[in-house]
């Protein structure tokens, strides 16, 4: 039985009406030439999750133009391809069809074609046919097993199964993965990390569900509780350290800098015995360290043992009064996860009843997190001008339409709290390369707002985002989506370049005015202009120096991730 998917009336006129100067002979009509079609791709070759639809276009040519209006039929005998299809002109002798693979195929592999008809008459009969017509489209479509079937199954073979219908059906770039040998990999972990395109994703990663979901809900890791960064000197220094952590209690703190550890000097050790040393998976790790506190001649020696500490995701925030009698807010605000929404709204209220002129968000070392926590820091920057606003347009992969969706600048929390605003039409921002994701999201989304001046190095440059999907005990964040603002701007990723470039300072404590990314942005706030000690956009792409970087971060603290509220 014929199956008539698509039907259309289509005319094309050029000059030459009649196929080359024919025309009306003795009240009669010429007869046509005949036409060849040929197709682009000129075969279907598709894969799709069992259950989903595949769109696909494809783009039919003809070799010389048609005189007369005819109707066009898309005629598929065996129900391979979905109902949702159209027809539109994209040049004077081509035509596109949109089309989509059908919900309903099993598992395994249908290879057909598909008629496309010209037809004077009824598509269905096409008793009338133009001359040439028909013409067959090959297609091999190829249909696996949904993730969903596949979950659970919890033996390598069936994890490694669920990882690849997984990114067949999410990954934004899912076209472009490389099939290789499962067999050939130890872990499913190996397996999904090999999928990866690499020329496009360096951020997709899994890990333990239990460590996942204990830092998003309460900031929980196992370390020291500080953050470690090397200089532009090659020196290993102290970034920061959390209140009430081993570091903190034995005096390890920002500036601090680590000279030798377990008695060796630590460019010496083997780069796996630094990274254990610095960043131990295991509560009641032992480490020693010789470490020069900040104006220091001579080393200490501290020992440290790791424990599961908790973080603050609002390391600090203050008010700093100008000498012009301005006030401005400043806040270390250093991790997106759910814990981050109380101190948040706390600092926010703190600058609001202190009538803060301005306000100066450090996130130079924000890896990004919830992207409901960036939108509600952007509402209570902004305010009113945002509320309800668009924060984010998220875009999915074409296999999920039906996941695209607008997050606004949320001004409730979530337990249906109203959320302060500042209401300010001016933001500064503290950047470098250690500022990513959900954090480059409050940039990005307030910049068609409010002015936002960043200060500092240029952003890590990750406009996209993830669901964390888990299975059998391991939680894997695949790029799922990419984020644009209201503006419909996105795809930076090269990063934001400073407003005003200048070097990280681990001379300085945060707050003090004399930290040299807080002090180019009190000059800006004073002057309305980077200060001759900076480097503008312009110039600081040639000759700044290589930024302070973090030794290491966890990727989970490098995220756009979705959901939470």
């Amino acid at each position: 039985m014929k199956r008539l998917i698509a039907t259309g009336l289509v005319t094309l006129i050029l000059a030459g009406c009649g196929g080359g100067g024919g025309g009306d002979v003795s009240g009669e009509s010429a007869i046509p030439q005949s036409v060849q079609l040929t197709f682009n791709p000129s075969t279907v070759e598709i894969s799709v999750a069992q259950g989903s639809q595949q769109p696909f276009a494809v783009t039919a040519t003809s070799n010389r133009t048609i005189s007369e209006v005819v109707n066009v039929g898309i005629i598929d005998t065996v129900g391979v391809i979905g109902t949702n299809v159209s027809i539109k002109s994209d040049t004077p002798t081509s035509y596109v069809a949109k089309l989509t693979t059908s919900a309903s195929l099993a598992v395994g592999t249908h290879s057909g074609s598909i008629e496309v008809r010209l037809c004077r008459d009824d598509p269905v009969t096409c008793k009338q046919p133009y001359p040439g017509s028909p013409w067959q489209l090959p297609y091999r479509i190829t249909v696996t097993p949904a993730a969903s079937a596949l979950a659970n199954v919890c033996t390598p073979d069936g994890e490694k199964s669920w990882v690849r219908a997984h990114l067949d059906d999410v990954y934004l770039w899912y076209r472009e993965i490389v099939d290789v040998n499962a067999a050939n990999y130890a872990s499913p972990r190996d397996y999904f990390d090999a999928l990866r395109v690499e020329s496009r994703d360096r951020f997709s990663f899994s890990e333990s569900q239990a460590v996942i979901d204990a830092y998003f809900q309460s900031g929980e890791t196992v370390g020291y509780g500080a953050s470690f960064a090397r200089t532009t000197d090659l020196r290993l220094m102290v970034a920061y350290s959390e209140p009430n952590t081993p570091a903190r209690i034995a005096g390890i703190d920002r500036g601090t800098q680590i000279v030798n550890i377990d008695g060796v000097a630590e460019g010496k050790l083997a780069r796996d015995a630094f990274l254990n040393a610095l960043y131990p998976a295991k509560s009641g790790a032992t480490h020693s360290f010789d470490v020069l506190d900040p104006g220091a001649s001579v080393t200490r020696r501290v020992t440290l043992v790791a424990k599961a500490v908790v973080g603050s995701p609002v390391l600090r925030n203050q008010v700093l009064t100008m000498p012009n009698g301005q006030k401005v807010g400043y806040m270390v605000f250093n991790d997106h996860i759910a814990s981050a929404e109380a101190p948040l709204s706390s600092a926010m209220a703190d600058f609001v009843a202190a009538h803060i002129d301005d306000l100066v968000l450090d996130v130079r070392y924000n890896g990004g997190g919830y992207l409901y926590i960036a939108s509600e820091v952007g509402y209570m920057i902004g305010g009113e001008p945002t509320k309800g606003k668009v924060f984010e347009q998220t875009r999915f992969n074409d296999k999920h339409p039906e996941k695209n969706d607008v997050i606004p600048f949320f001004n409730m929390d979530t337990n249906n709290k109203a959320l302060p605003a500042l209401g300010l039409k001016r933001v500064f921002v503290l950047t470098g390369p250690g500022t990513c994701s959900a954090s480059e999201s409050i940039i990005n989304s307030l910049s068609p707002f409010v002015q936002v001046v960043t200060i500092g190095g240029v952003t890590c440059g990750k406009p996209y985002g993830f669901h964390q999907k888990n299975n059998c005990g391991t939680a894997y964040f695949a790029v799922e989506m990419e984020g644009v603002n209201a503006a419909g701007r996105g795809g930076y990723v090269s990063g934001f370049a400073p407003t005003c470039a200048a070097p990280d300072d681990l001379g300085h404590a945060f707050g003090d005015v004399n930290e040299r990314l807080l002090k180019t942005a009190l000059a800006y706030q004073t002057s309305g202009s980077c200060p001759a000690s900076s480097m503008t956009q312009a110039t600081s792409a040639l000759y700044a120096p290589e930024p302070v970087r973090e030794v290491y971060r966890a990727p989970w603290r490098e995220i756009r991730r979705l959901g939470g509220r």
